[in-house]
């Protein structure tokens, strides 16, 4: 029985030498009959030579086989963030530096103006006083003049009248002046303190309870009046708040 000479048998099973695949020669031509077989005839006219049998292959090492894990991108990502990180944090670590530096400068000065502020407002106190003084003292002449008419000349009765109410209304003038001016010097100073006190540290609080001493002291000597002694009183207690 005649067998074909490109029929070959594997560990797997027979396999056809001129295609290189797995083939059945009992339910083909390969045993007996061969020369029929179609595939026999091309590759037996030379139109494409049997193939070799394909020698097996060795084992691949493991590391060929699987693929190597790819270096870990967190290496590559640092080099590239860090300098975006390092920036970040020198700016605004020198920010900060100037800002602090800006809030003590800022501290300094409120403080420092506060306590100047304590001493030299007593003057514009001083002078609301003297204003209110000085205005009760021309009604009072307005008054008499007003109980003098009938004794005096119309004419030197107008004049004097006419003179005392121009005056009062100037001095009126100024003492609302001095008031509101007053009012909103202590009313923005007391603002910045306060946002101050609330960071300062409590010798700034001890600080205003020795000007209230310090009130109590010169209102018992006479340098203030009552009136003065509750209305400062009053503002610094307002801060303590």
């Amino acid at each position: 029985m005649s067998v074909c000479p490109a029929l070959r048998r594997g560990e797997a099973g027979f396999v056809c030498s001129y295609t290189n695949k797995p083939i059945d020669p009992f339910s083909w031509y390969c045993i007996g009959n061969y020369a029929e077989c179609p595939i026999y005839i091309r590759f037996s006219r030379g139109e494409t030579r049997p193939a070799a049998p394909k020698p097996e292959e060795a084992p691949k090492p493991l590391a060929e086989v699987l693929p190597l894990a790819p270096e870990r991108p967190e290496t590559e990502f640092e080099k590239a963030i860090k300098p975006v990180i390092d920036n970040v944090v020198m700016k605004y670590d020198d920010l900060v530096k100037k800002l602090d530096d800006a809030w003590k400068e800022y501290e300094n000065n409120v403080v420092g103006a506060r306590r100047q502020w304590e001493v030299e407002k007593m003057s514009l106190l001083r002078a609301q006083e003297l204003l209110n003084k000085t205005i009760s003292d021309y009604e009072k002449m307005l008054a008499e003049i007003e109980l003098k008419k009938d004794f005096m000349p119309p004419d030197s009765y107008q004049e004097v009248k006419r003179d005392l109410e121009t005056k009062l209304e100037t001095l009126r003038g100024l003492l609302d002046e001095v008031k509101t001016k007053y009012t909103a010097l202590e009313d923005g100073l007391g603002a910045h303190f306060r946002r101050v006190l609330t960071t300062s540290t409590s010798a700034e609080v001890i600080s205003l309870k020795l000007s209230l001493s310090k009130l109590e002291e010169l209102l018992k000597e006479g340098k203030i009046s009552q009136e003065t002694y509750e209305k400062l009183k009053k503002e610094l207690e307002e801060l303590l708040k």
